[in-house]
């Protein structure tokens, strides 16, 4: 867990912290429909978020029907999909000589990985540039601009599906 000693170090030495540490693995999902038993006053102050899509989601629910839109931040790490002109495609994989037919609003390292390959990722959602491949052959759709990209260029794996059939030498 990300700053997990400082997070405890804060609660043993800061008398206004309280931490409510939710590990998934042995409780389960934090409800946040229970917010009001963590604490009386979650509506009078504002709450930054971050985590799993379903997470993301809740908390959108749960601000919005207590009126507090404005006091929730919330930064998300996974991209909007739409599968736009029903695009897809079958992907080669040149080095692992395995293929795949794909759909519009399947991603490159989605599929990939769910062949085997052993794909190169990090961020997944097109940021810090560690899935970045060449592609060998055909079109591929980035699902952020929806800009296709042809053989020869430098793509993003991870926020890419094919735009018909495609290689890449991996």
């Amino acid at each position: 867990m990300i700053f997990h000693d400082e997070l405890r170090q804060l609660d043993r030495e800061e008398p206004s912290y309280r931490l409510h540490l939710v590990l998934t693995e042995e409780t389960g999902h934090l409800d946040l429909g229970t917010l009001g038993e963590l604490g009386e006053d979650w509506q009078d102050r504002s709450a930054w978020i971050c985590g799993p899509s379903a997470l993301l989601d809740s908390a959108d629910s749960v601000w919005d029907e207590a009126g507090l839109t404005d006091q929730l931040d919330m930064e998300r790490f996974t991209i909007a999909r739409t599968d736009k002109g029903g695009e897809g495609g079958t992907i080669r994989f040149e080095i692992s000589d395995k293929t795949i037919d794909i759909d519009g609003a399947t991603s490159l390292l989605e599929a990939g990985e769910k062949v085997g390959t052993q794909m190169p990722f990090g961020c997944r959602m097109g940021i810090c540039q560690t899935c970045v491949l060449p592609l060998e052959a055909g079109y591929v759709r980035d699902f952020r601009s929806c800009d296709e990209h042809g053989a020869g260029d430098r793509i993003n794996t991870c926020v890419s599906t094919a735009s018909g059939d495609c290689a890449l030498k991996i």
